[in-house]
């Protein structure tokens, strides 16, 4: 949050510094009067009367809060006000986050990629409890509810890989749910557009092939898709894995060890998660985690 990389970032952090500043100087104020208080010596008459309590006490942090509310609602609303140039749809569930771009047709799952110096809409809902939207270093947060979409606007100046994550306690695995947002320059934000909404090339590779199948066969394809193989719903899209950072709405990185040990006892690795274990005889496991970061 105190290193932001974008303009909405760079607005809350100076008025986070503002209300430090402000609130810092009332608490050494505060703080010396009670040592005052507590050193002089009690008298017949009070030093100070009802009026400098009233100014001290009331007046002068109404003055301030109105001032700091005015201040944010100012900011919120100029920065809701910007034209956005990318639509970014995001659906939280338990516990993980499913990413679709409507206008190209690419749906990804916990990992979100977006271009540089642009400012991306992010219509946010979700499917379950409240969840809530964060990248700290690219703006505020957004809380996600349950069939009342929100929206956030952000923009990065540079390219890097953000860290976003889920900051309404939703119970279960919730310190686990976490993202990765990814931006781009342009030019590469297209090419991976264009890439990224094409269905996988059937694999001519036999272990693949045999990898394949066993997403097919062994109930893989009921709850996960993958585009022009498989239509389920229940967890998240599986099309562009094998290009992801991480695993398990960013509890691993996405290495052959951790897809195998996920595929095999998901709750070692993320307690409480919807995904139940698999058992799977070796040889097929190890085809299908092939198959599996064979994709884009």
């Amino acid at each position: 949050m105190l290193h932001p990389a974008g303009p909405a970032a760079e607005r809350i952090l100076g008025i986070w510094w503002e209300m430090l500043i402000v609130y810092g100087i009332v608490y050494l104020v505060t703080m010396v009067l009670v040592v005052l208080a507590l050193a002089v010596r009690r008298r017949e008459r009070p030093v100070l009367g009802s009026r400098f309590v009233f100014f001290s006490g009331i007046g002068i942090p109404t003055v301030i809060l109105v001032s700091m509310l005015h201040t944010t609602i100012h900011t919120t609303a100029e920065m809701g006000k910007i034209t956005a140039d990318l639509q970014v749809e995001v659906d939280s569930h338990h516990w993980w986050f499913a990413v679709r771009y409507p206008d190209h047709g690419v749906v990804d799952a916990n990992e979100i990629h977006i271009p540089v110096g642009k400012v991306v809409r992010f219509k946010l809902l979700s499917k379950c409890v409240v969840h809530s939207f964060w990248v700290p270093r690219l703006g505020g947060k957004r809380d996600m509810l349950p069939d009342h979409p929100t929206e956030l606007r952000l923009s990065a100046d540079q390219a890097g890989i953000y860290r976003g994550t889920c900051t309404e306690y939703c119970a279960g695995p919730h310190a686990l749910m976490t993202f990765r947002l990814v931006a781009h320059e342009p030019e590469e934000f297209e090419r991976w557009l264009e890439n990224g909404g094409r269905p996988p090339a059937e694999p001519t590779d036999p272990r693949l092939l045999r990898g394949r199948r066993v997403f097919l066969e062994q109930g893989c394809a009921a709850c996960h898709a993958i585009v022009g193989l498989s239509g389920g719903d229940t967890g998240p899209d599986l099309t562009l894995l094998g290009s992801r950072l991480t695993l398990g709405a960013g509890t691993v990185a996405n290495t052959k060890a951790n897809l195998s040990g996920w595929i095999a006892d998901p709750q070692s690795i993320k307690p409480r998660n919807m995904m139940p274990p698999s058992y799977l005889p070796p040889q097929d496991l190890h085809d299908l985690v092939d198959y599996l970061r064979s994709l884009p």
